[in-house]
């Protein structure tokens, strides 16, 4: 079991930042981290998992460093009210979770669950808001996503 875990979280760091020539054809002139984490929403919507990859490998690529580090460093609690002030954070655990539900879409179950477990380990922070501006958890959605897996195999 160990062996198989860290298998796949060989195979979704790969997913995640292994395809950086593809994210190079998406340019980035300026890009902001939640323009990235929207054009991945739409591009999932659209059946475009080729660029959902990118957009996420983009993210991580430009931003995932910083995500890692306000998720470690963040002193305060990260609430609905101070949210907004994340966005490196919030976009790369929100891409995160796109990716996973773009595997899920794709018949790579056992990926996509890899995906959403590093979402819950690395970024459980991260907030995303909807098009009402109501923030929800990526993390607290990926636990109940890998807990409905878990009834289906059962």
């Amino acid at each position: 079991m160990l062996l198989k875990n860290i298998f796949l979280s060989g195979l979704v760091s790969l997913v995640c930042i292994g395809s950086f020539q593809a994210a190079e054809d998406v340019k980035s002139t300026g890009t902001d981290p939640t323009e990235l984490a929207t054009k991945a929403w739409v591009a999932l919507k659209a059946g475009d998992h080729e660029l959902v990859s990118e957009l996420t490998t983009q993210c991580f690529k430009e931003f995932g460093d910083e995500a890692v580090r306000q998720q470690k460093e963040s002193g305060e609690e990260i609430s609905k009210e101070n949210a907004s002030s994340f966005p490196e954070l919030n976009s790369v655990g929100t891409c995160l979770f796109i990716l996973a539900e773009s595997l899920s879409q794709q018949g790579n179950d056992e990926l996509s669950q890899a995906t959403l477990e590093k979402l819950i380990t690395d970024f459980p922070k991260c907030h995303c808001a909807n098009k009402q501006g109501y923030f929800w958890k990526p993390a607290m959605a990926a636990q109940k996503r890998l807990a409905e897996a878990t009834e289906k195999a059962g």
